[in-house]
């Protein structure tokens, strides 16, 4: 057990599936509230760790082992794969009403009204964590605007720091052992203090974009190294092939930086749709880039979109009691308020 949480944990970011199907938390009956979710592996581990205690069925619905998010967003983790959950696991056959709770963070991918036209269940998003499920539901499913948002902070950013990165570290990590031993123990510490600089002050590197920003981290220490050698060896480039090896530690550091510890897309992303790729099996997908607009001629002022958006874009209705942007230099496009939006008012510009 240990060791397959290890794997998962590792490797969060390659693709690993749970079972799915229908499964009960504690002691539920007809009457017990339905949580869905994605089979990642790690997801459904910390998900049946936060909901402890409670008494609820969990619907694991087939994302092909991506997390939420990220499948959502891919358009794998959509209203067919909930559809199918719901059918097959003989849900309706173990509860009276005919409602589910979905993750908040599945919104670029799921048509709510299309659930509900094919199942007979209403739909509905819950809150952004797992772990906020217990109070949402003792509050009678109402969400608190901290409920409604993802945290890119140091607890984020922890969370991330190996898992994220390990990977990548072994890549090179796995043949230096085997036949450069002697470069080992400097390639790690160099990449680990490299990943734990940017995570640590990302937000004040110079840049728009991970790599942008990993190339001034490189070339800020190549200088003050071989300044260093200069004064007192005499030789700026003594150690000319760790300079070199820095400026590919800090860019495989930052391969997907800005999409895992802030509100941007990820570089590898950017840079295929820069060259024409339309997808990339399950791992990327063709999607719009831009700000969001909105058609304030459309808008009912549901606000819908506020309580979607993980990043807090939208905030009160404004005198005409349409939505107002709070901060629109915040919306990274992910296109759940514009998939949600029942009047066609918003779309990624």
């Amino acid at each position: 057990m240990v060791l397959d949480w290890l794997v998962a944990y590792l490797f969060r970011w390659l693709p690993r599936s749970a079972p799915t199907g229908l499964f009960a938390i504690g002691n539920p009956d007809e009457n017990s509230p339905v949580i869905v979710t994605a089979n990642f592996s790690l997801t459904i581990r910390r998900l049946r760790r936060a909901l402890q205690g409670q008494n609820l069925w969990l619907l694991v619905a087939n994302s092909q082992g991506i997390n939420v998010w990220c499948a959502a967003d891919g358009g794998i983790f959509t209203d067919n794969r909930v559809v199918d959950a719901i059918k097959v696991s003989g849900l309706v056959d173990r509860v009276k009403h005919r409602q589910v709770i979905l993750p908040a963070l599945s919104a670029p991918g799921i048509d709510l009204e299309a659930i509900r036209r094919e199942t007979g269940f209403r739909a509905r998003f819950g809150p952004v964590y797992g772990k906020d499920i217990p109070a949402y539901l003792e509050g009678r499913k109402k969400k608190t605007e901290a409920m409604r948002r993802f945290e890119f902070g140091l607890e984020h950013r922890l969370d991330m720091f190996v898992s994220m990165n390990f990977p990548i570290y072994l890549l090179v990590a796995a043949p230096l052992a085997l036949f450069w031993p002697q470069y080992f123990v400097g390639y790690t510490i160099l990449f680990w203090s490299a990943v734990a600089f940017l995570y640590l002050f990302l937000d004040q590197i110079p840049g728009k974009t991970g790599w942008g920003q990993a190339f001034w981290c490189a070339t800020l220490l190549v200088l003050l190294w071989a300044g260093m050698d200069w004064l007192l060896r005499g030789d700026p480039f003594l150690h000319w092939g760790w300079l070199l090896a820095s400026f590919g530690i800090f860019f495989a550091a930052a391969f997907d930086i800005a999409g895992v510890v802030s509100a941007r897309r990820a570089d590898p992303e950017l840079l295929m749709q820069r060259l024409g790729f339309k997808s990339f099996g399950s791992l990327y997908n063709d999607k719009q880039l831009g700000l969001i607009g909105l058609d304030r001629d459309k808008c009912n002022g549901c606000r819908a979109c506020s309580d979607i958006c993980p990043v807090g874009v939208y905030g009160e209705l404004d005198q005409d009691k349409k939505i107002a942007f709070r901060n629109r230099n915040a919306c990274f496009a992910c296109g759940a308020c514009a998939k949600q939006c029942g009047q066609g008012a918003l779309s990624v510009a």
